[in-house]
């Protein structure tokens, strides 16, 4: 997770791990890990952008 919300209040992160917990249940919960991505949406462009060219080479019709 990207962002300063999540990387300067403490509390925040308390109330999302609550909800995943809520909306998951506290078994499964357990296997989702939330940790804070410096640059994360520049990372997440730079995958879309990979996972867009490995299709560029193919034509849009066929």
């Amino acid at each position: 997770m990207d962002g300063g919300l999540y990387e300067h209040y403490p509390q925040y992160r308390k109330y999302l791990q609550d909800a995943v917990d809520e909306l998951l249940g506290s078994e499964i919960s357990k296997n989702v890990i939330i940790e804070h991505s410096k640059d994360g949406s520049g990372i997440g462009a730079a995958q879309l952008a990979a996972a867009n060219s490995k299709y560029a080479s193919k034509p849009l019709t066929e």
